[in-house]
């Protein structure tokens, strides 16, 4: 673990969540991780809140680059419906293999709506699957909608799915065998589905 005080809080932060959640996520928990005083965190950070919230931005940099690294991995020739698609399959691949992580990045309840950092790797997330919608559309994907509004649509789409999986409504109400059938489900009703030899 890193001799530097506030990496360190983050650091026992990050174990805390990953061993019990977003209600461990108590400050006397993560001091005692980080094996420092009960009252330390609080030198280093304002209140929890700023704490937590620094927690959620290292959640939303680690989900913005696997992101980038997925669309990025694309075979060359693939076209931009593709690469929306596969940055999707990236967003509800992140939450499941990190729940709780997920799950503490829009608790708003728990974050600082005052961090700038954490509204702006946040926004940029969104301005990312923008330009990737934007992209789409110009391929020929739904041109007439309004590309913002698109984006909000799907994303929220992606998010209740994962969101509903990981509760296990979805598999429960649906009977689906895995979240990639839910996943191409949802992908097909937005017309995500129907990607030409060309990749447009």
């Amino acid at each position: 673990m890193t001799t530097d005080p506030r990496s360190r809080l983050l650091d026992a932060a990050l174990a805390v969540l990953a061993e019990e959640g977003v209600e461990g996520l108590t400050l006397r928990a993560i001091a005692r991780r980080a094996d420092v005083s009960h009252g330390a965190p609080l030198k280093h950070f304002p209140h929890r809140a700023a704490l937590l919230s620094a927690v959620a931005t290292i959640g939303f940099r680690e989900m913005r680059r696997r992101a980038d690294d997925a669309v990025a991995g694309c075979p060359g020739g693939v076209g931009a419906v593709e690469r929306l698609r596969t940055r999707a399959r990236g967003y509800v691949s992140y939450a499941l293999a990190h729940p709780a992580m997920f799950t503490l990045m829009f608790r708003h309840d728990l974050l600082d709506p005052h961090d700038r950092e954490l509204s702006k790797v946040s926004l940029t997330c969104f301005e990312d699957l923008i330009t990737l919608v934007d992209a789409a559309q110009k391929a020929g994907w739904r041109p007439a909608d309004d590309a913002r509004l698109l984006t909000g649509a799907l994303w929220s789409g992606l998010h209740g799915l994962a969101q509903l999986w990981m509760w296990g409504s979805l598999p429960l109400a649906t009977g689906a065998a895995d979240v990639d059938h839910a996943l191409e489900a949802l992908l097909c009703a937005f017309g995500l589905n129907d990607v030409s030899p060309e990749g447009h």
